[in-house]
């Protein structure tokens, strides 16, 4: 394996072809670390390319499919991003479902999350919410991973809550779960040098599984 390298989940409207765009930017082995769908396009290229893929990192990870509600509601959402509503739509309707508590009044995070957003676009918005929307339930694969994973959820994460990942845990073999206090669904924003010392420790414990 070589340096850290940055998926671009920007240019497709469906999570097994972010996986494959990911697949062919780069060669050789590969220990992933994804956050959210970040998370599911992880297991994607595992389920793509299982022989290149050395360990998993999973954070604030939703094996399932789309919730109902949600797919019901998101052709809502990206409709009214098509129509100049993106910054309404991050601010109003998906910046309160991501923070811990104490994170909900800091203004600098909030106006992080609403730039993050906004410098992304309403395409890339709405390409990316078709791919949420429409993604395989991967669940059935967690008992076939034969790899070390390492699962983290902010212990306030109410978009991909913790009981959601103990059962991602206890249903992958030889996985670890993490709790991670003091934050919600944004941890690698809400607690950064956590979620670091998390991971560094994980590949120490790990090593020799994790070479190729």
């Amino acid at each position: 394996m070589s340096g850290a390298v940055d998926a671009d989940l920007t240019q497709d409207d469906s999570i097994a072809d972010m996986a494959t765009r990911t697949l062919a930017a780069v060669d050789g082995p590969l220990l992933l670390v994804g956050f959210s769908m970040g998370a599911i396009v992880a297991v994607e290229m595992w389920a793509q390319q299982r022989r290149r893929i050395c360990g998993l990192v999973l954070l604030g990870y939703n094996a399932g499919a789309d919730l109902f509600e949600r797919a019901a509601h998101r052709p809502l959402q990206q409709a009214e991003v098509r129509s100049g509503g993106l910054e309404r739509v991050l601010v109003e309707e998906l910046k309160p479902n991501y923070l811990g508590a104490a994170n909900r009044s800091d203004a600098a995070l909030l106006e992080l999350l609403r730039d993050m957003g906004l410098a992304l676009g309403p395409d890339v918005f709405v390409r990316q919410s078709k791919a949420l929307r429409l993604r395989r339930d991967r669940r059935p694969a967690l008992a076939k991973m034969r790899l070390p994973v390492l699962y983290g959820c902010g212990i306030e994460d109410t978009l991909c809550p913790p009981n959601w990942h103990h059962d991602w845990a206890a249903a992958t073999p030889g996985s670890r779960l993490v709790m991670l206090a003091g934050a919600g669904h944004m941890l690698p924003l809400e607690q950064p040098d956590a979620t670091a010392s998390m991971i560094d420790q994980w590949i120490h414990d790990n090593r020799e599984a994790l070479t190729p």
